[in-house]
């Protein structure tokens, strides 16, 4: 194998590394408000869950733009999550992705992603923020903690209070989500994309043989 000492690269030499040796990654698209009211989207895929108890996630936020977007403004995503303690994170799947990668582009901040793109949106349930009608799965969330840890890139982490779900994605009776019909896709490097329709079901044995496997 071949060894890179991340000492010898530059900052955009090591995100094309990382992020493509890390994936397929969930996107989640972030919707918050500005402090007039509009709404924002944006995708993220240094994203993921952390617990439930409590209920956390974490997303990797750039606080500025770099040199294809709005470069050197201050990024609507964190300055509004920051301001109101409140966002939903919308799942992409395959119907919506290419509206939510559309999000991303460099719409000035007086533009609507959503209102560009065509996305609709419906009335959260606990926070302010509105979530995407489109997204097969949604959660409201408040904020739990921003961590400052460099100069440009910052963690938010949310506290997740409640979901939505596309009515056939939800076995409400066993309270799981319906794996076999939910259709999320992943970021692997640059603008590459992945579909999970191939599926492996793998159990986690037990280690002397006995009791159930761990589902």
């Amino acid at each position: 194998m071949t060894y890179i000492s991340l000492q010898d690269l530059n900052a955009r030499q090591r995100y094309w590394l990382i992020t493509g040796s890390v994936g397929p990654r969930p996107i989640g698209l972030v919707t918050s408000l500005s402090p007039t009211g509009q709404c924002n989207a944006a995708p993220f895929s240094a994203f993921n869950y952390l617990s439930e108890e409590p209920a956390l996630l974490a997303i990797g936020v750039d606080l500025y733009g770099d040199e294809s977007h709005r470069p050197g403004e201050r990024k609507d995503t964190l300055t509004n999550i920051v301001a109101n303690g409140e966002f939903v994170v919308n799942m992409v799947d395959e119907a919506i992705l290419e509206r939510a990668v559309r999000c991303g582009t460099d719409h000035p901040s007086h533009i609507s992603e959503i209102n560009e793109v065509g996305f609709t949106l419906s009335p959260s349930s606990a926070v302010a923020v509105p979530y995407i009608a489109e997204a097969p799965i949604a959660w409201e969330c408040r904020l739990f903690k921003v961590l400052e840890y460099a100069v440009s890139r910052s963690i938010v982490l949310g506290e997740i209070i409640g979901m939505h779900f596309r009515d056939e994605l939800l076995d409400e009776k066993a309270m799981r989500v319906r794996v076999d019909q939910y259709r999320p896709v992943g970021r692997l490097g640059g603008p590459t994309y992945c579909r999970t329709t191939d599926r492996v079901v793998v159990p986690v044995p037990s280690y002397n043989g006995q009791g159930k496997p761990r589902t």
